[in-house]
């Protein structure tokens, strides 16, 4: 391929939150498929042995420039202005990546791709604090319908209408804009492949069922629920299993909390490899998450590779992926996970629909055809004015 394409993202390799392994995956499969890649991120301290140009900025992972980065936004711009990328992909709303670009959208060349993680300006957390900034986001949801009439393309993750954070495919449908496409995010490729270790072996746990919840510690992931709910239900011969890349005051305060059933049915992990989480995922007997806020969540499409399904809270678009179930309340909870423990064909049967949609739909090398579908389709034309979707195979269709 000649073509020239710029992935700019706030995050990326090595950093592993969700946002920045989209976009490494999305790089990787358009290099492997021949395309000349760019990325421009933000700076790291880490190594980055990669195969593509990469063009670093030392911005913080905000949605604009602080006051001292106010220059490097400026010289990010200025970059852009003097580019010559045939199709340029900026990831995320309400970020330095595309907040910084919409005022000189119209300078840049090229075809300029949105590829949106969700958005967050309707998103009510339970309390006074999720009000307050509900309330703050207001200004920012009044003005949202703008940002959806300047880029040339969109790219959403799911076609659930979630009202909280999928509100741009929502209003994108109530303009009726058709220069959008349904492009999903992808499991882990080495989920895949059989485990290189024995997660019990190596941290000397007696085998039980296992409820594995992965995620950073925080409030919006929801572990205190998860763990409180959990000792309530008590269910036999089974532990919880919570990691996360690294404790915080969070996960400390967790501990203070449940000390005592602390390393008997209840095991806090931090910064495991990903060989680790990948043998967690396959020793554990189903995938639970108390999260109160997620749009696709990696972590359930890495479930699915691995056949392990999973227990959600209804949020976003998880209710959309096969695989598991989605519970509302703590009642609603309880009896899922009950009937799921109890019944193992059950639990198998929605492990071998989340494993078949995981290679059918959420996989990769898929996704990154469906990107070279849409490239081609944007540097073939001046004027693309067709909406797109994903059929089953996971491959581009016009309407």
């Amino acid at each position: 391929m000649n073509h020239k394409i710029l992935i700019a993202c706030f995050g990326f390799y090595p950093e592993t939150h969700g946002i920045a392994q989209a976009a490494y995956q999305q790089a990787m499969g358009l290099h492997r498929l021949g395309y000349k890649i760019t990325v421009l991120t933000q700076s790291s301290e880490q190594p980055r042995h990669l195969p593509f140009d990469i063009i670093t900025f030392p911005l913080s992972p905000s949605r604009l420039p602080k006051f001292n980065e106010i220059e490097v936004g400026k010289a990010y711009q200025q970059f852009l202005r003097e580019s010559h990328f045939d199709v340029l992909f900026f990831h995320c709303w309400e970020s330095w990546v595309s907040e910084l670009a919409l005022p000189i959208l119209n300078q840049i060349r090229g075809k300029k791709v949105l590829v949106s993680h969700g958005t967050t300006i309707h998103l009510r957390y339970p309390g006074i604090k999720g009000w307050l900034r509900w309330l703050r986001n207001r200004p920012a949801a009044w003005q949202f319908s703008g940002k959806l009439t300047v880029f040339d393309y969109y790219v959403f993750l799911s076609k659930k209408p979630d009202k909280q954070r999928l509100s741009d495919l929502i209003e994108a449908k109530r303009l009726n804009l058709h220069n959008f496409s349904i492009i999903p995010n992808g499991a882990n490729p080495r989920f895949f492949q059989q485990p290189s270790t024995d997660f019990w072996d190596k941290f000397e746990l007696n085998k039980a069922k296992m409820l594995l919840c992965v995620g950073n510690f925080s409030q919006e992931k929801g572990q205190y629920e998860l763990i409180k709910w959990f000792i309530e239900i008590s269910p036999k011969d089974t532990i919880l299993v919570l990691i996360g890349s690294h404790f915080n005051d969070y996960s400390n305060q967790l501990k203070k909390t449940f000390g005592k059933h602390l390393n008997t049915t209840i095991f806090l992990f931090e910064k495991l490899t990903l060989e680790d989480i990948h043998a967690a995922y396959c020793s554990a007997t189903l995938f639970v998450s108390a999260t109160f806020t997620e749009v696709q969540p990696l972590v359930l499409l890495d479930a699915m590779a691995v056949g392990l399904p999973f227990l959600c809270r209804d949020v976003g678009a998880v209710s959309s992926l096969e695989g598991g179930l989605c519970f509302k309340d703590k009642d609603e909870f309880k009896v899922l996970l009950k009937q799921l423990l109890r019944n193992p064909f059950t639990r198998q049967n929605f492990g071998n629909k989340g494993k078949t949609a995981a290679l059918s739909i959420y996989h990769w090398d898929l996704i990154a055809e469906s990107y070279h579908s849409l490239i081609q389709k944007l540097t073939s034309t001046q004027n693309n004015d067709t909406k797109t979707y994903l059929n089953s195979k996971n491959q581009l269709q016009s309407v």
